[in-house]
């Protein structure tokens, strides 16, 4: 008991010595950035399908659309990192007064595919939504470039209870 007291009292010391005659850190103009180039903006349509033929009953549609907002990170390994945030907007599910309306975010991977075409890429998704469909999203998809700042988008989202298919359009700053 003696020695596991003297270890923690020379452990205290010692980490207070040398804080004491560390230097300071020097004082830096800390401010947060964003690179507006990396911002995006998009918008789409989809069509929303709850399946209900494993219980003997017939597929619930609805149609809608998105608007979201992202931002791109950079590029680790050749993959493009980023990060997303939007809001849907569907029509009730045929039969019910339910609808996928909710808000969503998401983390996106994006990989050209320029031994395919230079203006294609190849992407995923993992995310979560809040409200119509609450829980987690998963998704892939592809873009195609259409302009140097101008993308269309075609994607496939599994929802916690909903399957959406996809296709945006997305202005980049």
């Amino acid at each position: 008991m003696k020695h596991l007291l003297a270890l923690v009292i020379s452990a205290t010391l010692s980490s207070t010595v040398l804080a004491e005659t560390a230097p300071a850190p020097q004082a830096t103009d800390s401010k947060i950035t964003i690179d507006t180039s990396k911002l995006y903006v998009g918008f789409g349509l989809n069509h929303n399908r709850i399946d209900q033929s494993s219980f003997g009953g017939s597929d619930l549609k609805a149609n809608g659309f998105q608007l979201f907002a992202g931002y791109e990170y950079g590029n680790k390994k050749g993959f493009d990192i980023m990060a997303e945030a939007g809001v849907i907007k569907s029509k009730d599910f045929s039969q019910t007064n339910q609808d996928a309306d909710g808000i969503w975010v998401a983390g996106v991977v994006k990989k050209d595919l320029p031994e395919i075409n230079n203006k294609l890429a190849a992407l995923v998704r993992i995310g979560y939504g809040i409200n119509g469909d609450d829980g987690l999203l998963m998704g892939f998809g592809a873009q195609l470039r259409l302009q140097p700042k101008a993308v269309v988008r075609l994607e496939y989202l599994n929802k916690d209870l909903t399957q959406s298919y996809q296709v945006n359009a997305v202005y980049q700053f």
